[in-house]
This record gives structure tokens, C-alpha cells and sequence, in this order.
């Protein structure tokens, strides 16, 4: 029987609880994780534990009594692409890759349409921003720099020419200790200054890392924990002739198939020279005019009770604090922000 020239999904982030949740929704069926079933092999004095995870889904209605209840085990993968085509199905889905619809989504009409889509779907190349991993980063990037400097040294001094300038200075030294006249012993000293001038300028050249001042490092990591402790955000871009159209959102590191969150960025990168899929439930279609909404807009009159003003008061303290994670947020027009269900890499024949 000649196989199907299928897909196949490299996932490395699932949102379980939102998927169960959305797919329930979608299909009535209730599915559980957490289930599993084993399978105990004896082979001689040999014995092989098996454990299969599973989805287990209890779909229909109530049976009779004394019936049994029916349970369907599926794998999560097929689960995974039972909901994408689930969603497409219904109506629910939306894809946003390539160049025509990273051109739809600055469209106003379209961004409103967008705002009642359940869930998107996009492909293309994505950049990593792990906010911990650049902090951990800041923290080793003094010892970093130096060992970096230090080795460029090292590599320059075992070279050639580093060591016939070392010979000749020292070279020039031994014959100017033999000079008692002390002002013929000056005038020789010059080409003996211009030589160490030139060794120190050949190892100043080979010292390419440059170091950071510390106010600078503890800044962002203060900056870090204060406003995105945490965050792993993914951005997808539908078309890079439209860099400024960006899909993003924020992959929690509990839902990545390996919670060791290092193994993918040696795996793929910050920036995946491949492209990514990411499915989403939308949460943010930001416009333009949305900056005119005024929360505080009932204290702009003046005349408020002494409860009001109170209020107002520490209303503008949050207000002046949500500035700085707009800032930290960057969502944007023309961005689109999700809450993240599955990313992936698709290969094969299916795409």
C-alpha cells in the first residue's frame, strides 16, 4: 500500500489547557488529559515498561443505564490537527500569511473584521525575544567581554610578527643599557617608544569587544523584572516586504514541549533561518484612533468631591505606570496580538 506523501509538525509549543478548552467549544466532545495506559513485556529474566500518553474524549450523549460509556483515545498531534481543521471548518480560522494579507491587515475594514476572528494562523520568518535569557545574559556580559578581549590577545601574541616586535624591543633595550652617555641614550630611546607604541596598538586593534557601563546593565535588568518578568515573546512576520506587520504573542515556558527553553534557541535560534507557524486566539487588533479612549475622562471636569479627587489621584498613578508597559508591550498599529495555542514547523507534502 503506497503511504501518503503527508505533513509533518515539529511542535515545540502547546498551550494544553486553552486547546482543550477551545476545542471542547468547538466539538462538544469533553477530552481529558493526563491519562495513560501501560503495557508490561516479560521476556525472560527481562522486563519493558511501556507508558503511552494519551487524550482520552467522551463525546455524545448520555447513555442508557447500564450501557457502557464509549471513549475515543486519540494522539495529541491528531488532536492538534483535529482543532486546526476544526476551526477552519467553522468558520473560526483565519490565515494571515504572505504578502497580500500582510498588506489586508493594515486595511482599517479589514482590522475590524479581524477584531470578531476567533483565531489566526500565520507562517513566515519569526524572531525569539527571551527577556529572562537576555537578563542572564547582562549579568555574565562583563566576564563575557573580558574573556572574549583576552583571548583575541592571546590569539595575536602567539602570532609572528607579535613576536619579532617583542624580540626587536628587546633587542634595542639590551644595546641602550650599553649606552652610558645619557643624552645619546635619550635620543635612542625614540624608535625604542615608537616600537612598544606599535605593540600596543596591534593588541588594542584585536580588542573588539567593547565593554558596557554597569548603570546600563542594571537598568535593563531592573527594567526586566519590573515590567515583563518572564515573557518569551514570538513574532511572526507574514511578509518581509511588510516588516512593520507583525504577529506576536507571548509562549509561556511551561507549554514548550522541552521546558528547557536553551535547547530551542540552540536548536532553532532567536531569529530561525526557517519558517515558523504560529495558531493563536486574537486578543489585540489595535488602530490608530483606538489612543483617543480616555478611561480618566470623567475627572476632566473640575469641579469633583473631595472622593473624587482622591480617586482621580490614585487613578493617575496607574495611569502614568500603564505608559511604561505600553511601552514595554508594543502592541501597535499595524500589529496583531494572540495568545498563543501551538507553534510549529511544518515539512512534507501537506503544505
Amino acid at each position: 500500500m503506497k503511504k501518503k506523501n503527508l505533513s509533518l509538525c515539529d511542535y515545540f509549543y502547546v498551550d494544553t489547557k486553552k486547546i482543550l478548552s477551545v476545542y471542547n467549544q468547538l466539538t462538544g466532545a469533553v477530552v481529558s488529559t493526563g491519562e495513560s495506559t501501560s503495557a508490561t513485556v516479560h521476556q525472560a529474566e527481562k522486563k519493558k515498561k511501556y507508558d503511552f500518553k494519551i487524550f482520552k474524549s467522551d463525546s455524545g450523549n448520555a447513555a442508557q443505564e447500564g450501557q457502557a460509556a464509549q471513549e475515543q483515545v486519540k494522539s495529541h498531534h491528531a488532536l492538534f490537527q483535529e482543532l486546526e481543521q476544526e476551526l477552519l471548518d467553522q468558520g473560526q480560522l483565519l490565515d494571515l500569511s504572505g504578502k497580500k494579507m500582510a498588506e489586508k491587515v493594515q486595511d482599517k475594514a479589514f482590522r475590524n473584521d479581524l477584531k470578531d476572528t476567533f483565531c489566526i494562523k500565520v507562517t513566515g520568518r519569526c524572531v525569539i525575544e527571551h527577556y529572562e535569557r537576555m537578563k542572564k545574559i547582562s549579568e555574565s556580559f562583563p566576564d563575557i567581554a573580558e574573556l572574549i578581549n583576552q583571548s583575541n590577545k592571546a590569539a595575536v601574541k602567539s602570532t609572528d610578527a607579535y613576536k619579532e616586535l617583542v624580540e626587536q624591543i628587546k633587542t634595542r633595550e639590551a644595546e641602550l643599557s650599553k649606552i652610558k652617555d645619557k643624552n645619546a641614550r635619550v635620543i635612542q630611546q625614540a624608535p625604542l617608544k615608537e616600537q612598544k607604541k606599535k605593540l600596543e596598538d596591534l593588541l588594542e586593534n584585536h580588542t573588539k569587544v567593547t565593554m558596557v557601563e554597569p548603570w546600563i546593565l542594571d537598568g535593563l535588568r531592573t527594567w526586566i523584572d519590573t515590567f515583563i518578568p518572564g515573557i518569551i515573546n514570538l513574532r511572526v512576520y507574514p511578509s518581509q516586504e511588510h516588516m512593520d506587520v507583525q504577529i506576536f504573542g507571548h509562549l509561556k515556558q511551561e507549554n514548550f514541549f522541552d521546558m528547557d527553553v536553551s535547547a530551542f534557541h540552540f536548536t532553532y535560534g532567536s531569529v530561525p533561518t526557517e519558517d515558523i507557524t504560529m495558531l493563536g486566539i486574537v486578543s489585540s487588533v489595535p488602530n490608530p484612533e483606538d489612543a483617543q479612549f480616555n478611561p480618566h475622562k470623567e475627572f476632566l471636569s473640575g469641579d469633583l468631591s473631595s472622593k473624587e479627587a482622591v480617586e482621580r489621584g490614585f487613578r493617575s498613578v496607574f495611569r502614568g505606570f500603564e505608559s511604561f508597559e505600553q511601552m514595554v508591550r508594543t502592541c501597535r498599529y499595524p500589529r496583531v496580538l494572540v495568545s498563543p495555542l501551538l507553534v510549529y514547523r511544518e515539512m512534507g507534502g501537506g503544505r
